[in-house]
């Protein structure tokens, strides 16, 4: 007997800003607030690399009121590329509110559509001797559209809010295969591949030591039972108008981060320093974010 199991990396992308669409990862965030949300990421991943992902993610959401009950819509929109090839993601959110003293209980699902080209979960490196042997994310190609489903559970209070979700309930499948190996010969049971269940866990608190100033304590745990992802934040923010702080990533390294508010709209830069994994080979990763 011959048993062999395929290893594969995580699909879901590991944010530096990752409270600011949290929604993203969870969709019973969706009109926690009494406002229109809106909110964009842009992230350039592994600088230094060549075809080196980048990502751009939006969130949208907005509470209503129905049959005396208190409701949230989101819409979600997701674009990771390497090279020439992308990655989409459209999605619709709900989420059913339901207010428990002076904190809300919230449960959340959300249903969209990939439209696959590679499998994010084969990215690795290589080198191009031509270039000088300058390193070259590759993953494997596919082409399939697939339909995603996530489910999640929230508690928001004036100062805390913590979730846990599970994304891509189904496990959409498609098949993958390497660049020398024809489509036609592609179709086979050791290359149909899933895109694997996971997990999110978000916690954060808010503590006013002394006004204006704020301590805001974070973690966000990602896992699809095969690989975990942990990110321990620390964030400050000074008469709500400015924030800066710094972040630990487990197995990875550390993320630099400062913010502000300018009429309405919150806007951030991060760093990532990488110490270990492919991001060890790069000039580190560069993230900006706007939120109104």
């Amino acid at each position: 007997m011959v048993c062999t199991f395929r290893m594969q990396a995580q699909w879901d992308p590991a944010i530096s800003h990752y409270w600011t669409i949290k929604g993203f990862y969870n969709p019973s965030f969706a009109g926690e607030t009494d406002q229109i949300r809106a909110s964009g990421i842009y992230r350039l991943q592994w600088t230094g690399i060549q075809s080196a992902p980048q990502i751009l993610i939006a969130t949208s959401d907005m509470p209503f009121e129905f049959l005396g009950r208190r409701h949230g819509f989101g819409i979600v929109a997701f674009s990771e590329n390497i090279g020439r090839t992308r990655n989409n993601l459209l999605a619709a959110q709900y989420a059913f509110r339901r207010k428990i003293g002076k904190s809300s209980l919230a449960f959340g699902v959300q249903a969209g559509m990939y439209n696959l080209t590679f499998d994010a979960g084969s990215l690795h490196t290589t080198t191009d001797s031509i270039k000088n042997n300058i390193p070259v994310i590759r993953a494997n190609m596919t082409e399939k559209k697939a339909l995603d489903l996530n489910a999640g559970i929230s508690w928001s209070g004036r100062s805390f809010y913590t979730g846990l979700s599970a994304l891509h309930l189904t496990e959409p499948w498609f098949y993958a295969r390497r660049d020398s190996i024809a489509a036609s010969d592609a179709h086979t049971d050791s290359t149909r591949l899933h895109i694997p269940r996971s997990f999110n866990f978000i916690a954060a608190y808010n503590i006013r030591l002394f006004n204006p100033l704020e301590i805001q304590p974070m973690v966000w745990i990602q896992s699809d039972l095969a690989v975990t992802k942990v990110q321990a934040t620390l964030r400050l923010v000074y008469n709500n108008k400015f924030s800066g702080g710094a972040s630990w990533v487990k197995d990875d390294g550390y993320v630099f981060f400062a913010g502000a508010v300018i009429q309405g709209i919150d806007a951030g830069y991060a760093y990532s320093l990488h110490t270990s994994g492919i991001g060890k080979e790069s000039k580190g990763s560069h993230e900006v974010y706007l939120r109104y």
